[in-house]
């Protein structure tokens, strides 16, 4: 018998809200966190229109970050990304861009945006001629965006082009000039301007950045804020941000990518602690009077860098795989990822593509990274990717004993080879007939049978319920060790049906769950909870588990 305490833990787990799948994956998810691909291998807008149908066939993206052209009138084409330049830009001559962008016909890689650096950067905060082109650049390019049906701006504050850094104040030309409070108060002015202009032609705009905040979380802590932002590459930054919410409609949406804090994270608690410090800590960084606009309009997103996952363990960009595979990591952080963030997730690439176009001597990613397909599926959806284990053929094979729940005759309690429980204030029953397994009247309790399981490995698992009365039938799946000792709780496992049942009020409960480093043991169960009387009851029939992953 399993000791009362041990007892207690698996019932307060299943009174616990929600069911989860493997490492950060929800089995159902009430909101929608979109994933888009980006990276070397982004597409300019003709390719985008041209590569767009066999992009969505990967079957696993949202959208992607795209680049605009110029078509000069000397018929030369020039990249309209680097927007913080002192250059006369013509709208006529995104034209052939905007052609591209109306012909593409997105079915279901709809949050595309477009590219936009601050490079060179070499426009001083106090160069009203420059800063004019600058916020004409923004402008024109929150036109094209709009007009072409994208969702919005990628803007990319990294310094790309030395010498110069556009929020470094040391490399600003009036530097001798002015202080570095007055470059604050300036950029601040510049961030209005754009604002003003992108919010003018494209009023439901999201910005998205790669990075705006997450580099200077550091810094918080360092006695002067102020001080500390003076010599720092982004020091200006939170200051031009400033200016944006100073005049931003409410319908305009920005969204924090945190680029260095994703592409090195491996856990869960990375993502969630870099989505936590940037809720609980961005009005540190800007004006006080911003709180609840910011509160409003501001999203957190994460970031994926591909390239580490491949990379060997001596490359400083790699990530470990924790015993597991590099396919099972990917999966495990993009979940992570999806589950603390509000604003979207990207998952950058340089050695691989996702594009036909564009760097055809690269590989595409599936073959460069075996799994990866499989991994982003999981992740995002794991629920189906459970539901496809078990629509494969051939049949995955059933790890559970007795899986038809036979019995020479109808029987009061459990299957042969399984157990059942109840807490002390329940006192439902539990029959066994016709390969179907009754619980009554069970306010709190379950049956259940123990299989051996690997450390590590995912697996797939299903039951089908049936319900009368009060109380809900759930799949509850617990871990022991290999000696039998209860172990590893907050990985626990609740699953209830998500699709309506069928004409004979049967429903597939199917979930995806992945074994804790400390188990040996998974612990299978069919459990009620909330049947008050004899009139409530449930049944259980066809359970199984197979493994779906190493």
């Amino acid at each position: 018998m399993v000791g009362w305490a041990a007892w207690v833990t698996m019932v307060m787990w299943f009174l616990a809200p929600g069911a989860m799948g493997a490492e950060g994956e929800p089995a159902t998810r009430s909101r929608h966190v979109p994933v888009i691909a980006t990276g070397w291998d982004s597409p300019d807008t003709k390719q985008f229109r041209e590569g767009l149908a066999a992009f969505e066939q990967w079957g696993v993206f949202d959208g992607t970050t795209l680049r605009a052209s110029r078509r000069l009138a000397t018929g030369e084409q020039k990249a309209a990304t680097y927007a913080f330049a002192n250059e006369k830009w013509e709208w006529s001559e995104l034209a052939d861009s905007l052609a591209d962008l109306k012909a593409a016909q997105p079915a279901t890689c709809l949050e595309n945006y477009l590219m936009l650096y601050s490079n060179p950067g070499d426009v001083d905060w106090f160069d009203d001629d420059g800063w004019r082109e600058v916020v004409d650049h923004w402008r024109l390019l929150a036109r094209l965006a709009h007009e072409g049906g994208l969702r919005g701006l990628l803007f990319d504050a990294e310094p790309y082009t030395p010498p110069y850094s556009q929020f470094l104040y040391r490399a600003q030309a009036g530097r001798d000039a002015h202080t570095f409070a007055e470059y604050r108060t300036q950029a601040r002015q510049r961030g209005r301007e754009v604002m003003e202009a992108v919010a003018a032609e494209f009023p439901e705009v999201t910005i998205f950045s790669y990075r705006l905040f997450s580099d200077l979380l550091g810094l918080l802590d360092s006695g002067d804020l102020t001080r500390a932002l003076e010599p720092d590459t982004y020091g200006l930054l939170p200051a031009f941000v400033d200016g944006w919410f100073d005049v931003a409609p409410s319908t305009v949406r920005v969204i924090e990518g945190t680029e260095d804090i994703g592409y090195r994270a491996n856990s869960r608690a990375e993502y969630d602690g870099a989505f936590t410090r940037l809720k609980l800590h961005l009005a540190d960084f800007l004006d006080p009077e911003h709180r609840e606009k910011v509160d409003r309009q501001f999203r957190v997103g994460h970031s994926l860098y591909l390239d580490a996952y491949t990379n060997p363990p001596d490359n400083p960009w790699h990530i470990d795989h924790t015993g597991s595979t590099a396919a099972a990591r990917l999966a495990a952080n993009l979940a992570s990822a999806l589950g603390a963030a509000d604003g979207l997730v990207w998952l950058y690439g340089e050695k691989a593509r996702w594009w036909r176009a564009g760097h055809a001597d690269s590989p595409f990613w599936p073959d460069a990274f075996p799994g990866a397909i499989d991994a982003i599926r999981r992740a995002r959806d794991p629920a189906a990717y459970a539901r496809a284990v078990w629509s494969a053929e051939p049949r995955p094979a059933n790890l559970l004993p007795n899986a038809d729940f036979a019995t020479p005759a109808d029987t009061e309690g459990p299957p042969e080879g399984w157990f059942q429980w109840q807490d002390d204030a329940s006192h439902g029953s539990v029959r066994t007939a016709g390969g179907l397994v009754e619980l009554r009247a069970m306010l709190n309790g379950c049956f259940g049978v123990v299989i051996p399981a690997k450390a590590g490995a995912l697996y797939a698992v299903r039951v089908q319920t049936r319900s009368e009365g009060r109380g809900l039938a759930s799949l509850s799946v617990g871990w022991k060790t290999a000696e039998g000792v209860w172990t590893a709780s907050p990985q626990n496992r609740r699953f209830v049906g998500a699709r309506p049942p069928d004409a004979d009020g049967w429903c597939d409960v199917i979930g995806l769950v992945e074994v804790p480093a400390s188990a040996g043991q998974m612990v299978f169960m069919g459990a009620a909870v909330g049947q008050l009387d004899e009139s409530d009851r449930c049944w259980f029939r066809a359970p199984a588990a197979a493994q779906a992953g190493p």
